[in-house]
């Protein structure tokens, strides 16, 4: 008998409507990620050149290193919304991509491939968040220095490279190639 109440509530929870979960319009999240992106990729972009211009190639190194997570984190913290840069060749371990984010890659690179600019994806989660990737790509001749083939980077550069990042995969690049993904997490209260 005392089953009975029980699987009355059970029924009755089962049946009862879930409000549906709202999140930002595409668009919008489209356009704040890449305010997000471009914010964090101008703060990082102008402390490498400040480095470059100071110590060339190889006094950049220790900037990206110990600066571009603390940027990104930043610029990530003050928009509060979920900021992170992953490739299927990081410099930075921490940084692979998997999953999702590496089929976004392959994508990306087979839009390119094609003729085609890379379109960011959206991705609609069930708690509301949207998740949105950004083609991060090789834009500037000065990226090539530390990035891009063997005539590109000095010996110099390439030692200081090994010395902190020894399973570095991030070389090889050419101009307008592309180099990974920003991946931007934004929550319904994101929105303006």
């Amino acid at each position: 008998m005392k089953a009975a109440p029980v699987l009355l509530v059970l029924a009755l929870a089962a049946c009862e409507k879930r409000q549906p979960v709202s999140h930002i319009p595409r668009g919008e999240a489209v356009r704040l990620a890449r305010e997000s992106a471009q914010d964090a990729f101008a703060r990082l972009s102008g402390e490498l050149a400040k480095a470059i211009e100071n110590g060339g190639p190889v006094a950049a190194i220790p900037i990206c290193s110990a600066k571009a997570r603390p940027l990104v984190a930043e610029v990530a913290s003050r928009r509060q919304l979920g900021l992170r840069r992953l490739s299927d060749r990081p410099r930075n371990p921490q940084q692979q991509a998997g999953g999702k984010d590496l089929a976004t890659i392959e994508s990306f690179r087979a839009a390119i491939r094609n003729g085609s600019a890379p379109e960011p994806t959206v991705e609609e989660m069930p708690d509301g968040t949207t998740l949105v990737r950004l083609p991060i790509t090789v834009s500037q001749p000065l990226c090539l220095q530390c990035h891009g083939t063997d005539a590109d980077i000095s010996e110099e550069t390439r030692a200081a490279i090994r010395k902190l990042y020894p399973d570095d995969q991030a070389t090889g690049y050419r101009l307008n190639d592309l180099r990974g993904i920003w991946q931007v997490t934004l929550s319904p209260d994101d929105a303006p």
